[in-house]
């Protein structure tokens, strides 16, 4: 079995996965085809952003990561996360472990947000429950239902000395059993600096105990009277344009990655105009005292980057042009209003392609957008951050039910019932003052009255912020209007 599992692992590194080759190495007939070679790229491409190693940086260009891609992945997660309370009601030891994975949620979910989703994976060790977040690179499906995954490939890799040791965990669902396979390999000798996901050769199978950090590890057995697997995966709710067959999700920012590295150039343009517009005074060398050890000009001590020097025959009329005309002052006038103005239209270009809401990344005071689109902009987030909610709702059940089957074999749990009870929280997705600006944009759009705006940001009473506005309103009063009356209140004669 070993040997087929590392076919499958080396066939999806060298980007060759085909449906039959699965289905002869397995033997079975019901696995569709897991994960495709467009996948496999799109993945390497993902983990380079979320690395700061886009293939469009050139350093000698002035081009830098602005690691906006993180910056999106941890915007999404914190407001998905921020008023989090989930807990297993059925059972306090469940309860215990399942909160350590709730804790390290935000990060986690960051994560599966830049690799298109996360595997959560719960093991024994001693007398406790741990939770593994493999991430995408690690993590190979192997065949599905649907959008479930049943099965699926785990790699762990630990690197000592010249020494890379691998283990594959093979892990399958079905007719209500859940198997496990375990295989470790070694491979020595392995240069130093190439220890990334080293998959294209594991070297030679070895016992599991051979390694301190999985000595006790069985290397098949299986669990019965399940009703899903014993993992959990957290898809990115959104359409998967690159291979739409597959149970693998995309990333949030997926499509705007052309715009981040529009944005990341036009950035370097908005840098260079400063450094290239530096004040400078350009004078021929002959104006300057020459260096006798180098034989070069001796510009003035200080802010030496202010002086250029150009090299002219001073000896003869130079066409005419007198001396004086030979020293000039370079001080061009610098357009970093336009070069910023342009990059702050790209990243709210942006925050619309990613869910965001207008200020999130761009420039807060500069969304000259009307009260609509502030609205419009604040509901595509609050979508945005209830689909990631609803997708982790499926992870957090099935995570909790895979905790509460092992704490069952540990003598911690006798029912297989598991109940979870999770309140994501309903707060404002903006925090106060981007609410506030919102709130003051439709009181000048007329989209809310202003006594409204001063009873919620000025702290008065609906009796004084009227009046403070009626006698702001030349006269206009407001002490016998009763809007709620007027709307609510039908006279039937």
């Amino acid at each position: 079995m070993f040997s087929a599992i590392k076919k499958i692992v080396e066939r999806i590194k060298n980007k060759m996965f085909p449906t039959t080759t699965i289905k002869r190495a397995f033997n079975v007939d019901d696995i569709d085809i897991a994960i495709s070679s467009d996948m496999i790229n799109s993945i390497e491409l993902w983990n380079n952003i979320m690395e700061n190693k886009q293939p469009w940086l050139n350093k000698e260009n002035g081009v830098k990561s602005l690691a906006l891609a993180q910056g999106i992945c941890e915007e999404l997660s914190k407001t998905s996360t921020r008023e989090l309370v989930s807990k297993v009601t059925s059972n306090e030891y469940v309860n215990k472990e399942y909160q350590k994975f709730i804790k390290s949620l935000n990060e986690d979910l960051q994560w599966g947000l830049a690799e298109g989703g996360i595997a959560f994976k719960p093991y024994v060790d001693g007398n406790q429950i741990y939770v593994d977040a493999v991430h995408a690179d690690s993590f190979f499906p192997v065949a599905f239902k649907g959008k479930k995954i049943t099965a699926a490939v785990f790699v762990e890799q630990i690197f000592k000395g010249k020494n890379v040791y691998t283990r594959l965990e093979y892990q399958k669902y079905e007719n209500g059993v859940h198997t496990f396979e375990n295989y470790a390999f070694v491979r020595k000798d392995y240069a130093h600096g190439n220890y990334q996901n080293s998959y294209d050769d594991f070297g030679n199978q070895i016992a599991l105990d051979t390694v301190p950090d999985w000595k006790g590890m069985e290397e098949h057995f299986e669990i019965s009277g399940v009703d899903r697997p014993l993992f959990g995966y957290f898809r990115v709710p959104i359409i998967n344009t690159i291979d739409k067959n597959s149970p693998l999700g995309v990333p949030c920012y997926v499509k705007a990655i052309d715009l981040i590295k529009d944005a990341e150039e036009q950035y370097s343009r908005y840098i260079w105009e400063f450094v290239g517009g530096e004040m400078a005074v350009e004078a021929v060398s002959d104006a300057f005292e020459m260096n006798p050890y180098t034989n070069k000009p001796e510009l003035p001590a200080g802010k030496r980057r202010l002086f250029r020097t150009y090299d002219i025959d001073t000896t003869s009329n130079n066409n005419g042009i007198s001396i004086t005309e030979l020293i000039k002052v370079h001080a061009p006038q610098l357009r970093d209003a336009n070069y910023a103005s342009g990059f702050n239209n790209i990243l709210k270009r942006i925050e619309f392609e990613c869910g965001l809401s207008y200020g999130d990344l761009s420039d807060p005071q500069q969304v000259e957008k009307t009260a609509e689109e502030i609205k419009s902009s604040k509901q595509r987030k609050f979508d945005t951050v209830s689909a990631i909610q609803d997708s982790m709702n499926n992870v957090l059940e099935d995570l909790a039910y895979a905790i509460n089957v092992m704490a069952i074999g540990l003598g911690k749990s006798n029912s297989m019932d598991c109940v979870v009870e999770t309140d994501w929280g309903d707060s404002i997705l903006t925090d106060s003052e981007k609410q506030r600006n919102i709130d003051l944009q439709e009181v000048n759009a007329g989209l809310m009255p202003e006594w409204k705006y001063k009873v919620k940001w000025q702290g008065m009473t609906e009796e004084e912020a009227k009046r403070e506005v009626a006698e702001s309103s030349e006269g206009i009063g407001y002490d016998d209007i009763d809007e709620d009356d007027n709307e609510d209140s039908v006279n039937v004669n």
